[in-house]
């Protein structure tokens, strides 16, 4: 009989989103045969009210975490979780990390948190909290090396409790000779050079740092374009999306600053880039790097997280320091003029992520799953608290 699963979320609105696609693979592609997934979100959104997601879905209605309205509502559900036979609830993203350990592991039912970037989110506040349910957390996942590094030392967990699994994605196609299918980019024509960035506007994001390369680039080559590919109807990229536009204006390069805002295939736009770039102050493990390295796309990203796992300056990309925006514009400048180490970069970007398939991501999670439940003896530890709320 397969092993029932829930998996808790705050927030499920983009599919095409980091994280959130992450986990759409890898509920797609669990074995049934083995575990029986379902998901709750703590709030609801247009994507998961649309019915596509691939499992069944249920919405708590939680928006505030500090009341006695919310702790009671957790503690009900984690019961009603019990009585329905699941052994595994895996938290994903930070509200549910705080909240639900603690009542789901009092319950009976084992408890996973993914921990998927480097703790921008933490507060003296949140830190408290973290570090007082880690003893009901059963199992850490993170995305990289470096996010593991950071919560042992933030959040106080013993090593031990926490496992490393990289992203996973779709299985890369053999290069053929036949040319792949491109975005449309207006206005730009088709052998222009492009600097180009697929992230959320966020002031992580650092765009900033961008626009102030992309501006010195353009005193060398003119006829360059930068794209920015990421969503800009939030009210967080609205304010970033005005903030950078004055920015490109202050440095008179508006004209060749292009914002495509969300699409439905990136790998259509990374396509069009001659060289791809991310200048993120903090990243656990980038999802855009990836796709430009699969592409074969010479690529320049900020040495943070963990971007240094994947990315080797001289071999399959370049490093810079956050915030240097000398060091992105001499990397683009100096592969926009020597195309021989722009194709040899991208070549072997190419090769040196093969391994990540969803496949592989898949498989290793469901084998801590395993290791999770037979270290508690295959199941739920005999807890006496049941009472009603």
């Amino acid at each position: 009989m397969a092993t029932k699963i829930m998996f808790l979320v705050d927030y499920y609105g983009n599919p095409q989103a980091g994280t959130e696609g992450q986990l759409l693979q890898l509920i797609q592609h669990l074995d049934r045969s083995r575990y029986e997934p379902a998901m709750t979100v703590l709030r609801r959104s247009e994507y998961i009210e649309s019915r596509q997601f691939p499992c069944p879905v249920n919405v708590l209605g939680i928006e505030k975490l500090a009341s006695f309205r919310t702790i009671a509502k957790i503690v009900r559900y984690a019961l009603a979780l019990r009585r329905e036979g699941y052994q595994l609830v895996h938290c994903y993203f930070n509200d549910t990390a705080l909240i639900a350990p603690f009542f789901m592991k009092l319950s009976g039912i084992n408890v996973l948190v993914s921990r998927r970037d480097m703790g921008f989110w933490y507060t003296p506040y949140n830190l408290v909290v973290l570090r007082l349910v880690a003893p009901f957390v059963d199992r850490y996942v993170a995305n990289s090396h470096a996010v593991k590094q950071r919560v042992q030392q933030q959040e106080w967990v013993s090593p031990d409790k926490i496992v490393v699994i990289y992203n996973g994605y779709t299985s890369l196609v053999e290069k053929d000779d036949q040319p792949a299918a491109m975005a449309n980019l207006p206005g730009i024509p088709d052998d222009a050079l492009i600097v180009g960035i697929v992230a959320n506007l966020r002031p992580i994001k650092r765009m900033d740092t961008l626009i102030e390369a992309f501006a010195c680039i353009s005193k060398y080559f003119s006829g360059a374009y930068l794209v920015i590919v990421g969503d800009k109807t939030t009210s967080e990229a609205a304010y970033t999306l005005e903030k950078l536009g004055a920015l490109a204006r202050h440095f008179g390069i508006e004209d060749r600053v292009v914002f495509t805002g969300q699409v439905r295939d990136s790998k259509l736009y990374i396509r069009r880039f001659t060289v791809a770039v991310l200048c993120s102050e903090s990243e656990g493990f980038s999802n855009s790097i990836i796709e430009y390295l699969q592409a074969g796309r010479p690529t320049v990203c900020t040495d943070t997280g963990g971007n240094a796992e994947v990315i080797q300056t001289g071999r399959n990309g370049f490093l810079i320091p956050i915030g240097d925006s000398k060091a992105l514009a001499d990397y683009v400048i100096r592969l926009f003029s020597d195309r021989t180490l722009a194709r040899r970069i991208g070549e072997a970007g190419y090769e040196s992520v093969r391994a990540y398939t969803h496949t592989r991501m898949v498989a290793e999670q469901m084998a801590c799953y395993d290791g999770v439940i037979s270290a508690n003896g295959g199941n739920r530890r005999n807890y006496r608290w049941s009472g009603r709320v």
